[in-house]
């Protein structure tokens, strides 16, 4: 009898599950198990397009926008991203399989980790280590965010995560403190590592490579810039902590779903264990707090909202205080905790619509009233006939880009009895429609991380092979409207990482065949409006992109392939060709303004007259008045 009674017992445990498995535990894990599900193929499906997608940004993204936006080791990032993606599409397929069988990688995984740490510890040391980590990106996005309703909205998901998320621990039953903590981690961890990249960068480049509107627009490339500069990694701690935050996140959700596994025979003999409780009991029974039994965690919960609610004070502040306290001239700011004066991120000074008069704008870059973290300097219409004092830039270390335009600039020396050169964080200089009749001296040593040069709208007809060779890593050099009969020699060899050139309303009438520039990385030659009869072919047929619009170019050998004028990859807008070739040609509404320059955020004076739209509005801010 006793024997028998045994077995019966035994058979009966057996199909309830293991003995740690209480009626109380099935119904909880019951209870979650939706919520949990649904969580983690929304998660899932989501997750894994995203970080396909940095993974495909981080691998194919040219090295010099890598480069702006300072990515660290991005190639070894971008595969990192790849085992991300592929890690949330395992995770959804095994949260589309309803009744898959419990995992046994993560049984065993945790089980083992659990022989040296408590559950209830691990739970809390992870919450820690989480929160230490989003706290950092908090910190970190201050400086780089000039948007206070996204830089505060990563605060308060930090915050909620801090003041929410560890009351739970303190709850009665422990299916309660190690589901509900990681589930409400992995939405919070969900929506910083996958849902705010998303919307504050992917976004914003996917509308910045499609909107032609966009192209030259500064106050939009700058936010982007630096949206990218917090969101990409850019440093070893940057690339600890967001590994932290991101597999924390999946690693909580798939232990979560792993645990709530309950087979479908012990749920229906839970329920019918059970009978009648209504969810609510199981929730009012099993979601109690305990204080007295659990000082410790009650300890590291008063501290973790002190910690939430400290840190969100300090972004407030620092978003009203310093957004509030910059000139009229600072366009974009940003907020870094603990600063109580302006922060200005991009400069927009306009002497004529503002008033400013005299020659020299150095008042106006006074790092007391912008603070010395400026990335952005643009000043329309402002005197500078010898530029802009270099000890006057000397604070802005951080200085990514300089736009002078529509200047009465005739030179630009560094002074004799200063050492001060250009910021070495330069990497945009434009010097557009200004009285220059040579290339100002101080651009003849420029910092090894500059980019991109644009010289436009002046009367320079030759450059000394010196600026050329000191222009070596340049991947962009704009030489417009610059009154060249010739296209520099030096111009064929030594600039190796020259992607985009472009040499648009010249007087170039011959390109010699001993001009062979460098294909190494070039993808786009502009020698529209200039003198040619004939054009370097052999660069088309390299797959080189042509701009030829408005050159007397009557016929094109038979050695280029047609297709490339039918792709556009050819341009021969205007010119004698298309009387007989109409259907590869388009209109032009002036002979200097090519179609692309109408509305892409840049004031392109050629193109600022009624047959071009004005400039589709591109110099209304300018203070220019239409005819």
């Amino acid at each position: 009898m006793f024997l028998s009674s045994s077995r019966a017992g035994s058979s009966k445990a057996r199909q309830l599950g293991p003995r740690n498995q209480s009626i109380a535990t099935l119904q909880l894990k019951i209870l979650l198990f939706h919520p949990a599900r649904g969580l983690a193929l929304v998660k899932h499906t989501i997750a894994s397009i995203y970080f396909t997608l940095m993974c495909f940004l981080y691998l194919t993204t040219s090295a010099d926008n890598l480069h702006a936006v300072q990515a660290y080791a991005p190639n070894g990032i971008g595969i990192l991203m790849g085992c991300f993606a592929a890690l949330h599409t395992y995770g959804l397929s095994r949260s589309c399989r309803v009744h898959a069988t419990r995992s046994r990688i993560w049984s065993t995984r945790w089980t083992a980790f659990d022989r040296l740490v408590s559950p209830a510890t691990q739970v809390t040391l992870a919450h820690f280590v989480n929160v230490m980590c989003q706290s950092y990106q908090a910190y970190h996005i201050s400086h780089y965010l000039v948007d206070p309703g996204l830089a505060i909205g990563f605060v308060v998901v930090v915050s909620l995560n801090c003041i929410i998320t560890p009351w739970f621990l303190l709850s009665r039953h422990k299916v309660v403190r190690q589901s509900v903590v990681p589930l409400i981690e992995s939405v919070l961890g969900f929506f910083l590592s996958t849902l705010f990249q998303s919307y504050t960068f992917v976004y914003p480049a996917l509308r910045f490579t499609f909107d032609p509107s966009l192209a030259h627009n500064i106050p939009y490339g700058t936010k982007l810039v630096q949206i990218g500069r917090s969101i990409l990694v850019t440093s070893p701690l940057d690339f600890v902590t967001k590994i932290v935050i991101q597999y924390s996140s999946y690693a909580s959700l798939r232990k979560l779903v792993e645990s709530m596994h309950v087979p479908r025979r012990i749920r229906v003999s839970s329920q019918q264990t059970t009978g009648t409780r209504s969810t609510s009991q199981v929730v009012v029974e099993h979601f109690q707090l305990q204080f007295h039994q659990n000082r410790r965690r009650f300890v590291y919960v008063t501290c973790a909202c002190a910690w939430g609610s400290y840190i969100l004070s300090v972004s407030i502040a620092a978003n009203w205080v310093g957004h509030h306290s910059c000139p009229d001239t600072c366009k974009q700011a940003f907020a870094p905790w603990w600063t109580s004066s302006c922060t200005c991120a991009y400069v927009e000074l306009n002497c004529a619509t503002q008033h400013v008069p005299g020659e020299s704008i150095d008042a106006l870059l006074d790092p007391a009233s912008l603070g010395d973290l400026v990335f952005f300097i643009e000043t329309r219409r402002c005197a500078l006939s010898h530029g802009i004092s270099l000890a006057t830039l000397a604070p802005f270390q951080r200085l990514f880009g300089l736009h002078i335009a529509f200047s009465n600039m005739t030179d630009w020396h560094p002074s004799s009895h200063q050492h001060a050169t250009l910021p070495d964080s330069l990497m945009r200089v434009y010097i557009r429609y200004s009285n220059l009749t040579a290339v100002p001296t101080v651009l003849a040593h420029v910092p090894t991380n500059l980019a991109v040069m644009t010289l436009e709208g002046a009367n320079i007809s030759t450059i000394s092979d010196t600026f050329f060779e000191a222009w070596a890593n340049l991947s962009t050099l704009a030489l417009n409207d610059l009154g060249f009969t010739s296209i520099p020699m030096a111009l064929s060899g030594g600039m190796l990482r020259l992607q985009v050139l472009e040499m648009r309303g010249n007087n170039i009438s011959t390109i010699p065949p001993t001009w062979q520039p460098s294909l190494a990385r070039l993808k786009h030659v502009d020698l529209s409006a200039n003198a040619l009869q004939d054009a370097p072919w052999s660069l088309g047929n390299a797959g080189v992109a042509l701009e030829l619009s408005s050159n007397p170019i009557a016929a094109v050998p038979s050695a280029v392939d047609p297709r490339l004028l039918v792709k556009h990859s050819i341009v021969l807008d205007d010119s004698p060709y298309c009387a007989s070739q109409e259907a590869v040609c388009q209109t032009k509404c002036a002979r200097m303004c090519e179609t692309r320059l109408i509305g892409d955020g840049r004031c392109d004076w050629s193109c600022f007259t009624a047959a071009c739209d004005y400039d589709g509005g591109d110099c209304d801010t300018y203070g220019f008045t239409r005819d």
